[in-house]
């Protein structure tokens, strides 16, 4: 695409300049083109001239030729100056050809857009079933006459101006758990044809132009009737919910972007942030990766689940709007998936625990991965019982009935289910028995 540079000063007369030439006393747009010397476009060629600036001083003859023109005719001659200066025609496209010796020649080309303006007819946007999911086409219709310009030394095609729309619509935008509208403007090529991202909420298309009218402020304008709204969108926030009190618990929490991972029994939470369009929600869990079969459906909108079993899982949600048109149904579809894998179970045991309240081992606590089931008690040298737990996040403080017990060595039985199999494809038992040492 072509650069459209614009130079606007305080003045209500503008100049601009391209290399060493100007025009003054007129609105200017300059747009800078690779065959060429200068294109202006101006507003008003009534008092508008035409300068070249050198840095010695030389003999210039000013020539000016149309388009398709095989020959020029010379308007003026300037001897021995370093600045030459010509009136601009006033006449909607003229070409400008400045020669001196010593010096390559000098092309420019002037448009006077009250002329040349465009004008908008109609516009139509069209959602085709085959593309309105991602994008719509816009039908505008428009007249104006092309800004073709030329040298004498070009014989093929004329050379053009691209001309520059703006577009602006509303979309929305996800930020922080919510959807809000976003006005987008864009400027693009002005055509027939226009391919334009689907929004995702009910919005118009506005056409404004092309840039020199905007820039002329005689901008032209013309906007759609509302459109129907078809596309959606899901941002998911996926989050395992961390036993806070369970220090002594493995990998709790090893999570990636589309990976949910950690020890049994380990609960997701992903909330589905959904563009308006959305309607339908369909959740489907998995061990097949490609969703063959589907151990669970849900059709609510957030997905909530405990997995106390080891293995890799697949979750798939699918979004879709619902048909709100006379036209044939045709759903869009936003889908996203998870791999949620479980870790293998651990179980470990100390020897010896100092609760002496320093903070430090003050507990007897297991370390342990995945466990789905625990049971623990402690015996003193006698066979008595004096403490139980079937929580694996929690242990003994060393007290019998809140009095500190006395040091020595005590006897432990443990048994627990971890949520992997063994070799013989059971799930994985932990029986331990041993002694633990009392140190204060």
């Amino acid at each position: 695409m072509k650069r459209i540079i614009f130079s606007i000063l305080a003045s209500c007369l503008w100049a601009v300049s391209f290399a060493q030439f100007s025009i003054t006393d007129a609105a200017v747009v300059g747009v800078e083109q690779d065959n060429i010397d200068s294109v202006f476009v101006i507003d008003d060629a009534a008092a508008a001239k035409l300068t070249y600036q050198d840095s010695i001083t030389r003999t210039f003859n000013w020539y000016i030729y149309t388009l398709g023109a095989e020959s020029e005719e010379l308007i003026k001659t300037d001897s021995d100056v370093a600045v030459t200066e010509i009136p601009l025609l006033t006449v909607p496209s003229m070409g400008y050809h400045l020669v001196a010796e010593n010096m390559p020649d000098k092309w420019i080309w002037v448009f006077q857009y009250d002329s040349l303006a465009v004008t908008f007819d109609s516009i139509a946007v069209h959602d085709a079933l085959e593309d309105r999911c991602t994008s719509y086409q816009i039908e505008l219709k428009w007249e104006a006459t092309p800004l073709q310009y030329d040298t004498l030394l070009h014989n093929k095609v004329p050379f053009e101006v691209e001309r520059m729309i703006r577009l602006t619509y509303d979309s929305m935008y996800y930020a922080d758990g919510n959807y809000a509208v976003k006005t987008v403007t864009d400027s693009i090529p002005l055509a027939v044809d226009i391919t334009v991202p689907a929004p995702l909420d009910v919005t118009t298309y506005l056409i404004e132009g092309d840039q020199f009218a905007i820039a002329f402020d005689q901008m032209q304008s013309i906007e759609s009737e509302p459109v129907e709204v078809y596309a959606v969108e899901t941002n998911l926030e996926a989050s395992v919910r961390i036993r806070e009190e369970a220090t002594n618990e493995g990998d709790r929490d090893t999570s990636t972007d589309k990976k949910l991972s950690g020890s049994a029994p380990l609960n997701i939470e992903i909330l589905n942030h959904a563009s308006p369009a959305a309607f339908f929600y369909e959740w489907c869990l998995s061990t097949d990766k490609e969703f063959n079969t589907c151990q669970i459906r849900s059709s609510e909108q957030d997905f909530r689940y405990t997995f106390e079993t080891h293995g890799t899982y697949y979750l798939r949600l699918q979004t879709t709007n619902s048909s709100t048109s006379d036209l044939p149904t045709q759903n869009c579809l936003s889908e996203a998936v998870y791999t949620v894998e479980i870790v293998n179970s651990l179980l470990e045991v100390p020897n010896v625990f100092t609760p002496n309240g320093d903070g430090r081992n003050d507990e007897f606590r297991v370390s342990y991965k995945s466990l789905i089931s625990f049971d623990a008690k402690v015996f003193n040298v006698w066979g008595r019982l004096v403490y139980a737990w079937n929580d694996p996040a929690k242990g003994w403080d060393g007290t019998i009935g809140g009095v500190p017990a006395a040091e020595g060595a005590y006897f432990y039985v443990i048994e627990a289910v971890g949520a992997d199999k063994d070799e013989d494809g059971k799930p994985m038992k932990y029986v331990y028995r041993g002694d633990i040492n009392l140190i204060r």
